[in-house]
């Protein structure tokens, strides 16, 4: 084929090469301004629900229930998982059975979430500012002597590094299916720890697999609003798709997932809409976050830690907060990891008996 010739195809095959990207780019543009249909009712304001005005002047919603107000005992603070999870209906009957034993317990959705205010920017959530509100309502807001602090999941996270940060504010500690302690444990060279290896599984805890259902949640990702919006987000600091949606996206993807946190299908609760999706994306960033594994351990705060028997999380990194805490580790057979879902009391059980143990505090 002559020179010429060669060049003019070379040059056709760049051009359309070229203006199929365009017209793929062009079509993905489009579709991402299309918004996303409603398939989940937003979270609707309970009878019971309350408002703190935070300093920063954004409003984060709670439930109180009230103990017996003749008792002395330490508040309870629940701490729900996501991040960008919610106070769930199911949650505040398990805890409502906690306050009948004297305890008040606060349930309150984290800045982002359920009925809680949305923050401006993608980028003003952040992992240091859920510490920072948790601080405030117990300081400003509450203003207990000490509290009791109940993290789930990622809750469970934020209790323990509020805990190595504040100590002298925590009367125990009680982690339900706690996430990944981060940031993850490196060897001296900076290399990831084999946690296994760290901490092998006792033969007497048989852990079974819960049903597979991150794969589906990865594929629902891909829509071209969803991806459009995760990149505005974090190259421009901008929402393409509005909160409403983004929030709707994202209680869509946790009703096919929380099917898999369970040890029994037919124990899993419906979503009730109150998912935050921007807060969901930003507030699990732990790039710059201290190691606390160092100060947890010269901690003295009695600490109880929960995990079912289908938990996603692996009994390594579970069990390493009670290595660091020197608590106390709990198995719970045929459960998942939304233990109240599968072992209402036998969940409550466990935590009272923790609670009203006076021989569990080192105070």
């Amino acid at each position: 084929m002559p020179e010429k010739k060669k060049q003019s195809l070379l040059r056709k095959i760049i051009k359309w090469t070229f203006l199929s990207i365009g017209i793929i780019l062009l079509i993905f543009l489009i579709w991402s301004l299309i918004p996303l249909k409603e398939t989940i009712k937003p979270l609707q304001t309970r009878q019971d629900t309350k408002y703190w005005t935070m300093q920063n002047g954004y409003k984060i919603a709670y439930t109180l229930i009230e103990g017996d107000t003749t008792n002395t005992h330490p508040v309870v603070i629940f701490l729900h998982g996501g991040p960008g999870g919610y106070i769930h209906s199911a949650i505040i009957k398990q805890m409502k059975v906690v306050a009948k034993n004297g305890f008040d317990v606060y349930l309150y959705d984290q800045i982002g979430s359920g009925l809680s205010d949305r923050l401006p920017k993608p980028k003003d959530y952040s992992f240091e500012g859920h510490l920072k509100d948790l601080n405030e309502i117990i300081d400003s807001q509450i203003k207990p002597q000490k509290v009791i602090l109940i993290g789930h999941s990622f809750g469970g996270i934020l209790a323990t590094h509020f805990t190595a940060n504040h100590s002298d504010k925590v009367y125990k500690l009680l982690l339900s299916s706690p996430g990944d302690l981060q940031p993850y444990r490196t060897n001296a060279d900076g290399t990831m720890s084999d946690m296994t290896a760290l901490y092998p599984t006792p033969k007497e805890y048989i852990f079974k697999n819960p049903k597979e259902v991150f794969e589906q949640t990865e594929r629902d990702f891909l829509q071209p609003r969803i991806v459009m919006s995760m990149f505005c987000a974090l190259a421009f600091n901008f929402k393409w798709a509005s909160d409403k949606e983004f929030d709707d996206y994202t209680n869509t993807m946790a009703s096919k997932f929380t099917s898999g946190m369970v040890a029994d299908p037919k124990n899993v609760k419906p979503e009730e809409g109150g998912a935050g999706g921007y807060s969901h994306g930003f507030s699990n960033f732990y790039g710059n976050l201290t190691d606390k594994r160092e100060q947890l351990k010269k901690l003295n705060v009695p600490t109880l830690v929960l995990q079912g028997q289908y938990d996603q999380g692996e009994f390594s990194a579970v069990f390493e907060y009670a290595d660091l805490m020197k608590g106390k580790y709990v198995f719970i057979e045929n459960a998942g990891h939304i233990i109240w879902w599968d072992k209402p009391s036998e969940y409550n059980k466990t935590i009272l008996d923790f609670l009203k143990d006076e021989t569990a505090t080192n105070h």
